[in-house]
């Protein structure tokens, strides 16, 4: 005998981070009781990040761990519900009808739900070189704060030369002997003071105008990092090896909407289109945070709209 069918969700928020805790918070209050897909890691990418100082509120600052666990305590204070560890695999119109979505997760589970807040944020972009995928969680690593202590008194790299490289740069020359930055660019586009910073710190050696061609393997079952194969830029014919146990590709982030493609609008750069309150091409469902964000990639910004995109989403929801 088959289960009865569960009845669907009023709201489904996918992210767990900034934008979706504060639609959990607002859908909390309207007593909508929402589902959060937490994804991967609680807080999103303030997990990646040590501490917040520009977030008001916090005059001394305030640890990111601590800030993401407020957030999410005070949205299941209001009844929001989490899956942890749970994401977004796909979503569309159910087959079922009645202006229902299908939404299923990287989990295997699915879902029904009458509306759908989606703020799966933003995924770090890759290198594209031999060797990356191989040896990515073996050496590989796309954040300095998750993953640098693994790399103790050990010597990395780290790829890229924004505000993402020197950032992870000067974090991890707290931990490790060297810290070889390279970037393609013949000078840094991060901020100066973050520039200064690393160029003040004797652990960081700069590497300009500099290709990462391959990541290299060591020998044996349990592969891991023991060099780069690195070129000046548009030079690969010089290429050398640099050795160092581990790389930090620091190259930024661009919006998490594989799953989006062929479901709804997208702009050329892959974020959801939205209008101003928040709502995407598809009926019921409203985006929010950094998958939209054309400019300011910041919690402020993420927390704004994520209340917007839940407010949208109560409104909708009250007119059906």
């Amino acid at each position: 005998m088959n289960a009865p069918a569960l009845p669907p969700e009023k709201l489904v928020i996918a992210g767990g981070g900034p934008a979706g805790l504060s639609a959990a918070i607002y859908a909390g209050r309207a007593g909508l009781s929402p589902l959060v897909l937490e994804g991967v890691a609680m807080g999103g990418r303030l997990a990646e990040l040590e501490r917040i100082d520009n977030y008001p509120g916090f005059p001394e600052g305030i640890a990111a761990p601590d800030l993401a666990l407020a957030m999410r305590a005070q949205a299941e204070r209001f009844g929001a519900r989490f899956r942890p560890g749970e994401s977004l695999a796909s979503l569309a119109p159910a087959p079922e009808g009645g202006g229902l979505l299908a939404i299923a997760t990287d989990a295997g589970a699915s879902l029904l739900a009458r509306t759908a807040v989606l703020a799966t944020g933003t995924r770090p972009r890759r290198l594209g070189v031999p060797g990356e995928d191989l040896l990515s969680g073996r050496g590989v690593s796309y954040c300095a704060t998750c993953d640098g202590a693994f790399f103790k008194d050990r010597p990395v790299a780290v790829a890229g030369g924004g505000p993402e490289g020197l950032a992870a740069a000067l974090y991890l020359s707290r931990l490790c002997p060297r810290v070889d930055l390279l970037f393609p660019e013949p000078a840094p586009t991060a901020p100066e003071r973050l520039v200064s910073a690393a160029r003040a710190n004797d652990r960081i050696a700069f590497h300009p105008a500099t290709a990462v061609l391959e990541v290299l393997p060591t020998d044996g079952p349990r592969r891991s990092v023991r060099a780069l194969r690195v070129a000046p830029a548009g030079d690969p014919a010089a290429a050398s090896e640099l050795p160092v146990d581990g790389i930090f590709v620091a190259l930024g982030a661009g919006p998490a909407s594989e799953w989006a493609r062929g479901v709804l609008d997208l702009e050329p750069d892959g974020r959801v289109r939205i209008d101003a309150r928040g709502a995407a091409s598809l009926p019921g469902v409203f985006a929010a945070g950094d998958l939209v964000e054309p400019f300011l990639r910041q919690i402020a910004t993420a927390v704004a709209s994520g209340a917007v995109a839940a407010t949208s989403a109560i409104r909708y929801l009250s007119a059906r």
